[in-house]
């Protein structure tokens, strides 16, 4: 503890934010919510109810005004799968506790529109707004039409293949 604060002195003089000095070293928690976790150590209950009410105000105004935000599980699962197709960063609020398990392998949704390009390419929009475009021929294939379902599952190296209406799957990518 004592390394982090001289840590973070030493940034402050030398005009570093404390902040990305901070991340370097551990990663941080949100100060309202470090101080509720800080009343536990307090021994004495009314001393430690008073920091706890403290603390719950600080951390009501912090939601409140929009500087911490509480998202559960279940918003994690909905935003992970309506990112399915986007390589994403590595974000601490997508980590979850079992992140491999919230992730999709594949979806199956319902044509929205179709467009076809050149060389018997597609571009498509799901009834999600989502929009791929394949990255293949399909000119054995019969153009897809608003209305039919899609299969569109991860493969191997970042790549996806998609099937319509159970046909031979096509290598695609998601363009928006």
């Amino acid at each position: 503890m004592n390394i982090l604060l001289s840590f973070l002195t030493v940034a402050v003089v030398m005009g570093i934010p404390a902040a990305s000095a901070a991340q370097q070293t551990a990663p941080a928690t949100a100060a309202p919510v470090t101080k509720v976790v800080e009343c536990r150590k307090i021994a004495d209950p009314q001393g430690r109810l008073r920091c706890y009410d403290a603390a719950v105000d600080g951390l009501t105004a912090a939601v409140s005004g929009g500087s911490i935000v509480v998202v559960d599980r279940e918003d994690v699962r909905r935003t992970r799968r309506s990112l399915f197709g986007f390589t994403l960063p590595k974000l601490p609020f997508f980590k979850g506790d079992n992140s491999q398990e919230d992730t999709p392998d594949e979806i199956i949704a319902v044509i929205k529109s179709v467009r076809v390009l050149p060389n018997d390419k597609y571009i498509i929009e799901l009834d999600s707004g989502a929009i791929w475009q394949t990255l293949q021929e399909a000119s054995l294939q019969m153009t897809p039409k608003a209305g039919q379902k899609i299969r569109i599952s991860a493969g191997a190296l970042g790549s996806y293949r998609l099937s319509v209406a159970g046909r031979s799957a096509l290598r695609a990518q998601r363009i928006r």
